[in-house]
């Protein structure tokens, strides 16, 4: 928008705009860096046009993290409701989303840890990260009981979940920050085989 001739928006592409450009500032410049002005300069429009979509610049980065929370999610979710699929092959794609070249790709961890730096001083958007943690979990909770039940085995799913979740979102930020030290494929590789080797202990301690 900020060279050549610009193109008419409607105010919804207007705000989807200003909600991308939250999130690329956060990725280029980090939160102590990203402000109004910045977000408005690289979009290419006066920083006063905020305030006609937005009620202060906390209510842009809520409604940012949201917007990518629920791209997130939406990946999550889609895999967790494809009964067609065993919950082995849809926990097989999970991983697989999780190691992908889309969600590791330039920006994603300086957006995310930029949205997470906000957290800590903007109440309503630590809320919304529990929240997304929540809607995270469900989802695992849900493949993770399918396997137990084809794999017939007494696992706690809920705590199980937790911890997958917590396990591969460490994982994911460690491959984010140090791509060329982690070899994507055979990290994930070798995080699947963990997962067999426990099911298989859980397997045999059945009395």
């Amino acid at each position: 928008m900020a060279n050549g001739k610009r193109q008419r928006l409607d105010p919804e592409e207007r705000r989807q705009l200003m909600l991308q450009s939250a999130r690329d500032s956060l990725a280029k410049y980090g939160a102590q860096g990203t402000g109004v002005r910045e977000i408005c300069k690289d979009l290419g429009v006066s920083p006063g046009l905020l305030t006609h979509y937005f009620d202060g610049k906390d209510s842009l980065f809520i409604e940012a993290y949201e917007h990518m929370a629920q791209q997130y999610l939406a990946e999550v979710r889609a895999i967790a409701d494809a009964t067609e699929l065993s919950a082995e092959d849809r926990l097989k794609q999970l991983f697989r989303l999780y190691f992908s070249n889309e969600w590791s790709k330039d920006g994603v961890i300086g957006t995310y840890t930029g949205f997470w730096s906000l957290s800590q001083t903007i109440p309503a958007l630590k809320t919304a990260f529990e929240k997304t943690f929540q809607a995270q979990r469900a989802a695992f909770e849900m493949l993770v009981q399918g396997l137990i039940e084809e794999r017939r085995i007494s696992v706690d799913s809920r705590t199980f979940a937790t911890f997958l979740l917590v396990f591969l979102e460490g994982v994911w930020f460690e491959s984010c920050l140090n791509p060329k030290a982690v070899d994507k494929e055979k990290i994930q590789a070798f995080c699947w085989d963990w997962l067999e080797c426990y099911l298989a202990a859980k397997s045999a301690s059945k009395p």
